[in-house]
């Protein structure tokens, strides 16, 4: 175990039992999610970057219903 997450488990303790539950939750995810054999291409997380940088795009009202319209909604 690293100093840094030693340190965190000590803080973790002091906090009350279902913060700490919380706490162990997030660190049995993330362990979950690197045993995953789910991964993202590099061209993926590139995309991903990209779209993030830009300006956000949101559809208008008439979009938005005609979506809906589509999906028999």
């Amino acid at each position: 175990m690293t100093k840094l997450l030693d340190k965190a488990i000590e803080e973790v303790r002091k906090l009350p039992a279902n913060r700490q539950d919380e706490a162990a939750e997030m660190l049995l995810f993330l362990a979950a999610q690197e045993k995953s054999d789910l991964r993202l291409s590099s061209d993926q997380e590139a995309e991903i970057k990209r779209r993030m940088e830009g300006e956000p795009h949101y559809l208008s009202d008439t979009e938005v219903r005609a979506l809906f319209k589509r999906l028999g909604a």
